[in-house]
């Protein structure tokens, strides 16, 4: 699934990032993603018991351990990258008290949502972080779906993904690759999906995934497949570059 964006945003960085497997500079956000991501899995994982306080302690042991493995792929924090004028330690101060607060609005806004409610596996658990292996075309995508939600009065079910950047996607190709994978899984149709934004602490109004079709979607992967196979790794040079994370590297700049 990250192909085919990573490959339309810049095939250059894809290349060396994935293909070359070049390390990227460390950068707050990212850190701050995937503690955020890790604490409201645990919680929904839980069966939406835990506290509060409790999930915040799974952020602050994923902020821990996340910038451990940044520090020690580049020691000198004076060289990660930051947004804004920011210097990088007030951008991780930043960042870790604004990701606990993510984490408990994350929360709170699910404990008050009396609309839709976590599906329930066929085990008891809730349907979070929900491995699958699609195929589109020969290409197979394989991932994670952070939510699959239902609706609490029709049973129509709704897929989420996790957000904590500030921009929500132009193209919803994420959302629409788990509905492929919940009608395959589950014979069911996802319709809808949403991404919930943490920032703003509630998720997008529903998005209607049935604009993309599967001959569309599997033409643009086994394009992007092809790309990759021919190593036809094309620049996207622009705005991106600042925070992109393998410029190091990059030759367009040095």
């Amino acid at each position: 699934m990250s192909r085919l964006t990573s490959i339309a945003r810049c095939g250059l960085a894809f290349q060396l990032e994935r293909i070359d497997k070049l390390p990227a500079t460390p950068a707050g956000w990212t850190i701050q993603g995937i503690a955020v991501h890790e604490a409201a899995d645990a919680w929904e994982k839980s069966g939406r018991v835990m506290s509060v306080d409790e999930a915040i302690e799974v952020f602050k042991r994923s902020w821990r351990a996340e910038m451990a493995k940044a520090e020690e792929r580049v020691p000198e924090r004076s060289k990660w990258l930051v947004g804004g004028r920011k210097k990088v330690q007030n951008d991780l101060v930043d960042r870790y008290e604004g990701g606990m607060g993510q984490v408990a609005d994350y929360i709170t806004y699910n404990l008050h949502d009396d609309k839709r409610r976590p599906y329930i596996l066929p085990d008891g658990s809730p349907a979070a972080e929900v491995g699958f292996e699609v195929e589109f075309g020969d290409v197979t995508i394989r991932g994670y779906i952070d939510l699959l939600m239902e609706d609490v009065r029709t049973g129509a079910l709704l897929v989420r993904d996790i957000k904590t950047g500030s921009k929500v996607p132009s193209v919803p190709f994420q959302l629409i690759v788990y509905r492929k994978a919940v009608n395959e899984i589950f014979g069911e149709d996802a319709h809808w999906g949403e991404f919930f934004m943490t920032r703003d602490g509630k998720p997008t109004p529903p998005i209607d995934l049935t604009k993309l079709d599967d001959e569309l979607m599997e033409h643009w992967f086994i394009n992007a497949a092809a790309m990759e196979e021919r190593r036809l790794f094309l620049p996207n040079p622009g705005d991106a570059c600042r925070t992109c994370g393998v410029a190091p590297h990059c030759p367009l700049m040095k």
